[in-house]
Order: C-alpha cells, then structure tokens, then sequence
C-alpha cells in the first residue's frame, strides 16, 4: 500500500520527491517481473535470431501508443521509451538464451 501522498496533496518538493521514488521502486519491481517472462521465453526460441522478432515488437509499440493516447500521455514519447525497453530486453533475452544452450557470448573477444 502507498506511503505517499497523492500528487494534489503535496506540500513540497520533499513529498513529491518520496511520491516519485516510490513510483520507481514499483517501476523496479514491474521490470524485474517482466525479465522473469523475458527469461521464460528464451527457452522457446529455437534459435538466436528468432529473439527480435520485429514483427512482434511493432506490434507491441502500436499497442502502446494506444494505451498511451487512452492515458492522456504522449504517445510519442511512451513508444519511444517503450521501443529502448523492449530493445534492452531483447539483448537480456539473447544473453539468458545463451546460457541456457551453453553457447559463449559473442559480442567480443574473451580475455
């Protein structure tokens, strides 16, 4: 349950503040819950270059420019955040796929 006051009841910079880090510690939480089905779904990729599929993620990015245009927010800027998440998890999937087959990461040369 929320500690902090609704935005409208803020009496200063220090309870926003709060209101903000409490946000981002549930903004956390969600990613680290979202990694769980972006791990999970490594295990049904056959192959490596089967993880972007950019038919998917465009997509997901129009979904979301939806929800953001019912949300009053930007759309621009929410797909925009949206296309780097997604980007980012892909690169954490490609990662996950890779242990899971054993394969040695190849974004460069070991040391």
């Amino acid at each position: 349950m929320s500690r902090s006051k609704l935005p409208d009841a803020c009496e200063n910079l220090g309870d926003i503040r709060e209101g903000i880090d409490e946000l981002d510690r549930q903004i956390v939480d969600i990613l680290k819950h979202r990694m769980a089905y972006v791990k999970a779904a490594a295990q049904f990729k056959p192959t490596e270059e089967s993880i972007p599929a950019p038919d998917r993620v465009a997509a997901m990015l129009t979904d979301r420019r939806a929800w953001a245009e019912v949300a009053g927010l930007p759309a621009d800027g929410v797909e925009t955040l949206f296309a780097s998440l997604i980007e980012w998890f892909i690169q954490q999937q490609i990662i996950h796929w890779r242990v899971l087959r054993g394969a040695q990461d190849q974004s460069g040369p070991s040391c």
